[in-house]
């Protein structure tokens, strides 16, 4: 984490890249494509990881884990919508295990990552 100069360099905002890319995949599927609202939900959802672990890493260390809550909190929101499309017979088990696998390193990352950031320093350093 110290040697980190920019967000990209870190492992949880990677992982929830490449799970971005893995639902990106998804919601252009048709029928997936065809329902505007759970497509847009699904991919802003998928967004809002990443977007939150980029905007809280200018961050002191407490907001910054803050923010992380907020992408653990979207990454919920990403497997109630996987199940949602599921019920729809959008997509089945198996087209979701990539994007599962993303997600069970990704939630405990985020959760040591925030453990981290929390944990009292001298000085409060920033990352």
């Amino acid at each position: 984490m110290r040697g980190a100069r920019h967000f990209t360099e870190l492992i949880v905002w990677q992982l929830a890249d490449q799970l971005r890319i893995q639902i990106l995949g998804l919601t252009k599927r048709k029928p997936f494509v065809a329902d505007l609202k759970l497509r847009s939900q699904t991919d802003d959802a998928a967004d809002s990881v990443c977007r939150n672990i980029a905007e809280g890493f200018g961050c002191k260390d407490h907001e910054f884990a803050r923010f992380l809550r907020i992408a653990r909190r979207s990454l919920n929101e990403v497997q109630d919508q996987f199940r949602s499309a599921k019920l729809k017979a959008y997509v089945v088990e198996a087209d979701l295990a990539e994007a599962r696998k993303l997600m069970r390193r990704l939630y405990p990352g985020l959760g040591s990552l925030i453990r981290y950031l929390e944990r009292d320093r001298p000085g409060g350093r920033r990352h």
